[in-house]
């Protein structure tokens, strides 16, 4: 799955000129936590979140007014706070490269860009998380069989063969090493109507180490 077809296209954003409170205000009416910082041209120049807007306000221990503070927050400019480096995305990305960048830099959203480096939209660790939700067919009601695939070649090609010979469609298949010498693969189906396939699996020399249901929403 590409990453433009999961970010989100319209990205509000803000300039390096404005003010903190002006900035403040319009993550508060919008109620979003992070603002892309562009140029004219929707080129990335920094990025700002409420962590940083918080930071930059008086502590609740100072003798400064509300006016007072809100006149400060208004001479504080948006450069004077954001991070200017920023990691982002290429829009023909996949999202293993986003989960990726996301999961080492420990970040919650990456800005998106064109091949032009024009800012063209942003995705959240929570775009990500729904993403693998629905490659891995969570949302599905399905039974999940974890098959070991240990030292053996060609195990899921075996089994997937089985499921087409009976016309059950597998709705996601995972294979994951365990160790130098430990494999399993995981295959999620609908068997509402073939659950015999499992005893089909076994017949055919593998071992069943899990079976598991899982009823889904339908989302």
């Amino acid at each position: 799955m590409l990453i433009r077809e999961l970010m989100t296209q319209n990205v509000i954003t803000t300039e390096e000129d404005k003010t903190i409170l002006e900035v403040r205000e319009l993550m508060r009416n919008k109620n979003i936590r992070r603002l892309p910082v562009t140029d004219d041209i929707k080129r990335i120049k920094g990025m700002i979140t409420d962590g940083d807007v918080g930071r930059s306000e008086p502590s609740d221990a100072t003798t400064l007014s509300k006016y007072e503070a809100n006149y400060l927050l208004s001479k504080l400019r948006v450069r004077d706070v954001m991070t200017k480096t920023v990691i982002t995305v290429n829009d023909t990305s996949e999202i293993e490269e986003a989960a990726y960048l996301l999961y080492t830099n420990k970040i919650g959203a990456l800005p998106v860009v064109a091949i032009d480096n024009k800012l063209c939209g942003i995705v959240t660790d929570s775009d990500i998380f729904k993403a693998f939700v629905d490659i891995m067919g969570f949302a599905k009601t399905s039974t999940k069989i974890t098959v070991d695939a240990s030292d053996q070649v060609g195990v899921l090609a075996d089994v997937a063969s089985i499921f087409k010979k009976r016309g059950i469609n597998i709705i996601s298949a995972v294979t994951r090493s365990k160790g130098p010498e430990s494999a399993e693969i995981m295959i999620r189906a609908d068997l509402t109507h073939g659950l015999d396939v499992i005893e089909e699996i076994r017949q055919a020399g593998y071992t069943i180490k899990d079976i598991s249901t899982v009823k889904g929403n339908g989302k």
